[in-house]
């Protein structure tokens, strides 16, 4: 323990030159907050590609690796990095080397199956592999608590296996929808909290405006509670669904949304509206729920034809 009674002035301020040093190499380390908090600006968008059911494990492994690229490249123009959904051996390390490949800056892993420790430990062993050449964050689960596909306990113990794997230095986190940070337990979880906060059902009859308004509010109201940053994974109009939904309106939501910038700082934390959601229309996710609305998020159509909201991402000036 150090006397700080004993300490001259000289050593004094050799100890705080110190203490700042060691703060100033850590946050050095934590590459993907860089990332979201540096120049030029940070634009993600949630991706699962455009041509894969995932509801078959085998899908991803007949899936071409052109498609991926294809999906890639049609992206790149407006967005320089990704948030993953989960993780397939056949499938993720071809998606992550073709970002690399393409420039893109960062990528969010993520484990879909907390309680599956090979997803743990393909995802430890992705994030190693391209920590150094690319921003590199986990994301370990999502909404999987709300629909019950897996308990809190699941989250702790995938991360304490995935902690001795990867080390501190990449930040991890999780992903539920805005009910679920009621809980203490998820607002301490990971190093940032990851929301999916979406009007569409939490606010049913909002206009864009107010819907972007409440979205912010409702971010920001996690930063302060949780005193870590927060990045709103998820959040838009779809473009279909219900009449209030169309493409005129998904590119007024965005418009809104990133208007007066992607990031808000506050004291040593911040919220990030950088994400886009989602990459393409996935026609399986209506079969899947019943719900027209779920195949109908994507800025770009699922044989890549951009809708005018992607327009915006793309205008986005990242300097």
């Amino acid at each position: 323990m150090i006397n700080f009674k004993r300490l001259n002035v000289t050593s004094f301020i050799l100890l705080c030159n110190f203490v700042l040093l060691s703060s100033a190499l850590h946050a050095e380390e934590n590459k993907f907050f860089q990332y979201l908090t540096g120049t030029p600006t940070s634009r993600l968008v949630g991706y699962t590609p455009a041509e894969l059911d995932p509801r078959d494990p085998n899908n991803n492994v007949t899936l071409k690796s052109s498609s991926l690229r294809a999906d890639l490249a049609a992206l790149r123009p407006a967005f320089d990095g990704l948030i993953l959904y989960g993780y397939n051996e056949a499938c993720t390390p071809r998606i992550v080397a073709i970002a690399k490949e393409l420039k893109y800056r960062a990528v969010v892993l993520a484990i879909w199956q907390p309680k599956s420790m090979a997803e743990v430990d393909g995802v430890a062993e992705l994030a190693l592999q391209h920590q150094d050449e690319l921003a590199i964050a986990v994301l370990i689960g999502n909404e999987g608590i709300i629909f019950g596909r897996y308990e809190f306990e699941d989250l702790q113990i995938a991360e304490s296996r995935l902690r001795k794997l990867i080390g501190t230095e990449i930040p991890c986190s999780t992903s539920e929808p805005l009910v679920g940070y009621q809980s203490e337990k998820l607002l301490k979880f990971g190093d940032f909290l990851a929301p999916n906060i979406h009007p569409v059902f939490d606010l049913p009859e909002a206009k864009a405006p107010q819907a972007v308004q409440w979205v912010k509010t409702e971010a920001r109201k996690l930063r302060d509670a949780s005193q870590k940053p927060v990045i709103v994974k998820e959040t838009g109009f779809p473009h279909a669904g219900k009449p209030i939904y169309t493409q005129q309106t998904q590119k007024e939501f965005w418009q809104n949304y990133t208007t007066e910038g992607l990031l808000e700082k506050k004291g040593e934390n911040w919220v990030s509206f950088a994400v886009g959601f989602e990459a393409f229309d996935l026609p399986w996710k209506s079969e899947a729920s019943g719900l027209e609305i779920e195949k109908s998020w994507g800025l770009l159509s699922n044989d890549r034809k951009p809708y005018p909201a992607f327009e915006i991402w793309k205008s986005i000036k990242t300097q």
